[in-house]
């Protein structure tokens, strides 16, 4: 013990890597704390009622002055004499206050996605949900459900509720209904998990099914979209910027998703081989996907160096925080670009259903089941093939992928420059598996 003084306070300090703690001689129990990092604080120490020490913390010096703390100790060590266990007391105060918080929405949503961001929420017992998805189903929340139903307690939350919402939501837009009906399904199985609830009432929620797209550009519509692309600057009102010009030519030349494209990291790019692997974390099917890179591809990703750099992520942008563009920003400037160019709405999965359809038809004449590698359709193998295919086929059907994505790059290069050709068939009429 010491005899505490304020200068004595001031000037104390612990040794390097570690705390200093000073006891009061005058107030049994008040403990004065220096931190490594030079934080000074009061806390008393008391034994309850079961024979059980507790610390108490009483605040930091010099806001609470040497004088006051001693008062403050004496308050805390009068109330234990009493029967009172102040420390258990704020434990349950701060437990209650957790479990209202969590009976409204609001205070659902936080717990879910803090617990699915570090992986204690696993629906199905599958692995943590990927950021994107977590940061897409909290867009969500914040946009089309906190407003409506944030503050509604989670006993008072009915099927009709739910029900009301989604479809006042589908009227504008159907996609809006489906979203905000799967996180509300998603945040009540988290609150079935905790025991909050007895049931989802989520469940059966009817939704507006979505209609099959079917758009497909043409040749004069990937034309324009390609310069516009490469010369931004040369379209009236278009606010497209290079980055983003190299990345939609890019998801066109490997008809990769959007998603996957605007999240390349260097890392997965061998520019030798010319392969592009996309590790299962950033694909829809969980599954890695090696993507063959054609000659087109693979000078956009030369052009992507010269432009930011050959090293993290293809795709920069010093307004994300992240340091890469989004998939919103993605489909927000293919909005942008189509209005410009006066095109009928597209998005960037129309790059994958127009290459598709022209790896099928007669243009190129690729097998179908070709194709379904080259888009990563997961679990397209066949059969009994599907299981052994999860684990085994990394590089399987690479030949046949690469023949496709090239003849596909030099159909894109004849459309791109106003070439017309009559046919350009491969003959492969058979799989055969590369080696």
């Amino acid at each position: 013990m010491a005899k505490l003084t304020t200068d004595l306070l001031k000037r104390s300090m612990p040794e390097k890597g570690k705390r200093l703690e000073l006891r009061d001689e005058e107030e049994a129990g008040l403990i004065f704390r220096v931190t490594e990092k030079g934080k000074r604080s009061w806390s008393v120490r008391y034994v309850n009622a079961s024979g059980e020490h507790r610390r108490k913390s009483i605040g930091p010096f010099p806001s609470i002055s040497l004088s006051r703390a001693r008062e403050e100790a004496r308050k805390i060590k009068g109330a234990v004499a009493g029967g009172a266990d102040l420390v258990q007391d704020t434990r349950l105060a701060r437990a209650e206050a957790m479990t209202k918080k969590l009976r409204t929405l609001e205070g659902l949503a936080e717990s879910y996605f803090v617990d699915a961001t570090l992986g204690l929420h696993r629906p199905n017992a599958r692995g943590a949900k990927r950021d994107s998805t977590l940061r897409e189903e909290r867009r969500v929340f914040d946009k089309l459900i906190k407003k409506e139903m944030g503050a509604l307690p989670l006993a008072d939350i009915k099927r009709a509720d739910i029900q009301a919402l989604v479809s006042r939501l589908s009227k504008k837009a159907p996609s809006n209904g489906r979203h905000a009906r799967n996180v509300i399904r998603q945040l009540m199985s988290y609150a079935l998990s905790k025991d909050l609830i007895p049931a989802n009432p989520a469940h059966d929620i009817a939704v507006i099914t979505p209609t099959p797209r079917e758009r497909v550009l043409d040749d004069d519509e990937i034309r324009a979209i390609w310069r516009a692309c490469t010369q931004p600057g040369a379209v009236e009102k278009l606010a497209l910027s290079i980055e983003m010009g190299i990345a939609l030519r890019l998801a066109l030349a490997t008809l990769q998703r959007g998603g996957e494209v605007i999240g390349a990291h260097w890392t997965e790019i061998d520019l030798d081989k010319r392969l592009w692997t996309v590790p299962a974390a950033r694909m829809k099917g969980k599954r890695p996907h090696v993507v063959p890179l054609n000659e087109i591809a693979t000078g956009l990703l030369l052009e992507a160096s010269e432009a930011m750099g050959a090293e993290g992520h293809v795709f920069k942008s010093s307004a994300e925080e992240r340091g890469h563009f989004d998939r919103h920003a993605f489909t927000r400037s293919m909005n942008r670009l189509t209005t410009a160019l006066k095109i009928p709405r597209a998005t960037p999965h129309d790059f994958r259903r127009t290459g598709a359809t022209n790896l099928t038809s007669e243009r190129i004449g690729i097998p179908r089941f070709v194709v379904s590698q080259v888009l990563a359709h997961s679990g397209d193998t066949g059969g009994s093939a599907v299981v052994t295919g999860r684990h085994y086929d990394l590089y399987d059907y690479l030949a046949e992928k690469r023949r496709a994505l090239d003849a596909w790059g030099r159909l894109l290069t004849e459309i791109v420059s106003g070439e017309s050709r009559s046919e350009n068939v491969i003959p492969l009429t058979s799989v055969e598996r590369s080696s």
